[in-house]
């Protein structure tokens, strides 16, 4: 138990030195403007797997705050209604470079908490982030895929075959714990290629654990705090919507950096270990 307490200690002291919180700061700018064509590319990709959009809203709004929810919901119905393939090939390019450019601001944030400098050519960095992109965009819409598939198969099976309560909670759990292994598995990819110098998979699991374990309790969190405790509407008035997404989008820019912060402690806590 010392040890534990000792580690989280020397894990706090290094995010403090590091600047943790100034770094996620410079984060959230990035990640704000790439949020929304994030979005556009990601729903007309989504256009390519025939889901209707009932479905992608329901199983949205399901993971997400819903005050953001609600802004994400728009901005899905804009890109569904838009029928303009060259304005949709306009979005998808701006949205890629955009994007790519919050990703950069994350190799800089994760190279800087493992103290190291990134030295890779510039056109690597560029491509690396569109990698990323492409990783991460793919990850959502297949964990998405498969939260909508697993009702869609079990009404399909409880249509031919007698089922019961055991079966739909089996198939309700499955679903949930297959799209938390693809977005385990594309966070993990995320530190692995923003690193300049590789680091093995394995070792990078406990960050990506605590960023995902971090995000859903901070949806939940939200939309207790925001149906008990918070004034925001009476604050901002209109614009509530846009301040809980910068909020919420600062706690998934510490949480990233402290994902990567808590695998470099480990990394220096298995050295000192085989001293």
């Amino acid at each position: 138990m010392k040890k534990v307490l000792e580690f989280l200690k020397d894990l706090l002291k290094s995010a403090k030195e590091n600047e943790i919180t100034a770094l996620a700061t410079k984060l959230t700018y990035h990640l704000i403007f790439a949020l929304f064509p994030f979005l556009i590319f990601l729903i007309s990709l989504v256009g390519f797997f025939n889901i209707q959009p009932d479905h992608l809203m329901e199983e949205i709004s399901a993971v997400l705050p819903y005050e953001i929810a609600g802004m994400v919901n728009g901005v899905i119905d804009s890109v569904v209604d838009t029928r303009n393939p060259s304005v949709l090939t306009i979005s998808l390019i701006v949205a890629l470079y955009t994007v790519a450019n919050g990703f950069r601001a994350v190799m800089r944030g994760i190279n800087r908490v493992y103290g190291q400098k990134d030295e890779r050519h510039i056109v690597k960095r560029w491509a690396l982030c569109t990698l990323l992109v492409l990783v991460l965009a793919f990850a959502i819409i297949s964990s998405l895929l498969a939260l909508i598939y697993r009702d869609l198969i079990y009404n399909l099976i409880a249509t031919n075959f007698a089922t019961n309560e055991v079966v739909e909670a089996v198939f309700g759990v499955l679903g949930v714990v297959v799209a938390i292994a693809i977005l385990l598995f594309a966070i993990i990819l995320i530190y692995h290629f923003s690193s300049s110098k590789k680091k093995r998979l394995l070792y990078l699991l406990p960050g990506a654990a605590l960023t995902i374990v971090v995000w859903g309790v901070s949806a939940w969190g939200f939309n207790i705090y925001i149906s008990h405790f918070s004034n925001h509407s009476m604050i901002y008035g209109p614009i509530t919507s846009i301040i809980l997404t910068m909020l919420w989008l600062n706690i998934i820019s510490i949480t990233i950096l402290l994902g990567a912060q808590l695998n470099a402690q480990l990394s220096l806590f298995r050295i000192s270990g085989n001293d």
